[in-house]
């Protein structure tokens, strides 16, 4: 049983994580307009206003307990998010990613020694009471 729990445990985190993802990116559309990252290249700009809807993807997979192509999707997710935040804060010198890119790297670092822990069981549901079933 603790084991389901640990696994309920991590699952929360990636949901944490991505939620505070959609409402960090929607709070810069509310602060900045339309185009809230318009000073970056355009492809960076185009992949972090899309972080919204997919952060908002990685939440409903883990909600709907879809969880191979949940952790999947994550690790993409923030393999990307890093590696373009390492890129504007060491190739571009924005300052402004200092703390985030730390904080993104952490994460991913989670995700990624995660990967291992939840997928085995990750076929079968986990239910309510943390059962598999």
């Amino acid at each position: 049983m603790p084991f389901y729990r640990a696994k309920r445990a991590a699952i929360a985190i990636y949901v944490f994580c991505f939620s505070v993802g959609i409402v960090s990116h929607a709070a810069d559309f509310i602060a900045f307009g339309p185009r809230p990252y318009h000073w970056a290249p355009a492809g960076f700009e185009i992949f972090w206003s899309s972080l919204i809807g997919l952060d908002a993807v990685a939440v409903a997979l883990f909600l709907a307990r879809r969880i191979r192509p949940a952790l999947l999707f994550s690790a993409a997710i923030m393999l990307a998010d890093v590696v373009l935040n390492y890129c504007c804060l060491t190739i571009l010198e924005i300052s402004q990613f200092a703390v985030s890119v730390p904080l993104q790297a952490l994460f991913l670092g989670f995700v990624l020694g995660s990967l291992p822990f939840l997928w085995p069981d990750s076929a079968a549901r986990i239910d309510e009471a943390g059962r598999q079933g």
